[in-house]
């Protein structure tokens, strides 16, 4: 009897021993496979608030502080409870029969706790009709095993140039970012603007890290890597019309990665106006500054 207790209790011990190691392992995987799986979760979880329409599941989503940016506002969305706000109205109104499908092109963990997807998404309304389509690059925090939202920055792709009902809507920039860190990411963007201005595609491309994003509006696709990116830009010579930046925000998130978002201008010659819009970036905090790690800008696309 002594024996069978000892063997019941050893085998019991073991099984607690595995479980804990096999949780451990999970934990502890930053594989790509798993920041995937996590994300695809995530998205299940998004797509199906936003067919039932609960604008109070869709708030579970984010974190209290997250920072919502999307091409059909002009300016940032900040905090779970606006953000719930905003999914009423729209579930209320524009989007009220809409659905939205997401699909993933890139997951990866970026420290133990923060992961970053990019990939596409679309709008349609009841009967099947494309509303919205476009590129997202989003910040995401893990916590126990399902992801919370801290920067959503989505905007509709617009290969040839802002629509011209969304242009004629009056601009109006939110308030620029003064904040800790304000130096820092104001270097990067002045510096991303003056590249961009002066024609010089070789010194944006090298404020993205090796491995660094694009998902921009005007390009047709989701750029992966440094080289991709700087042989798209040569592919696309300076123009004569130019581009104004500055930050709305920043956020230093942990593991020397943070996220920043603001907007942007780019005039003609005559110094009007033919696009503007918000970005939202993920960076690398290095000793010499910042390194894009995602880059994602769209044109305003409401009205």
């Amino acid at each position: 009897m002594e024996t069978s207790l000892k063997s019941v209790f050893i085998t019991a011990a073991l099984s607690l021993f595995v479980g804990c190691s096999d949780q451990s392992q999970q934990d502890s995987d930053q594989s790509d496979t798993r920041a995937l799986t996590l994300v695809n979760n995530f998205i299940e979880s998004f797509s199906a608030n936003w067919a039932s329409k609960n604008a109070e599941a869709m708030g579970n989503l984010y974190a209290e502080d997250a920072v919502r940016i999307v091409s059909i506002r002009q300016t940032p969305v900040y905090g779970k409870e606006a953000i719930i706000a905003q999914f009423e109205g729209d579930f209320g109104g524009a989007f009220e029969t809409t659905k939205i499908e997401s699909v993933p092109s890139l997951a990866k963990f970026l420290s133990p706790d923060l992961v970053l997807a990019t990939g596409t998404f679309s709008v349609t309304d009841a009967e099947g009709k494309t509303l919205n389509q476009g590129y997202w690059g989003n910040a995401f925090k893990l916590q126990g095993s399902s992801l919370t939202m801290l920067m959503e920055s989505a905007g509709d792709s617009a290969p040839n140039g802002m629509k011209r009902a969304s242009l004629e809507t009056p601009e109006m920039p939110d308030q620029m970012y003064e904040g800790p860190g304000a130096n820092l990411v104001k270097g990067d963007v002045d510096a991303y603007v003056l590249n961009t201005n002066t024609g010089n595609p070789d010194g944006i491309a090298d404020l993205f890290t090796q491995n660094g994003i694009q998902a921009v509006s005007n390009n047709d696709r989701i750029l992966f890597g440094r080289d991709s990116i700087l042989e798209t830009l040569k592919q696309n010579p300076a123009t004569e019309i130019k581009l104004d930046a500055w930050p709305y925000g920043y956020r230093e998130i942990g593991n020397s990665i943070a996220i920043g978002w603001g907007g942007y201008r780019q005039t003609n010659p005559s110094g009007a106006v033919v696009e503007f819009g918000q970005w939202g970036n993920i960076w690398e905090v290095t000793e010499t500054g910042l390194k894009i790690v995602i880059e994602r800008a769209s044109a305003f696309s409401g009205e």
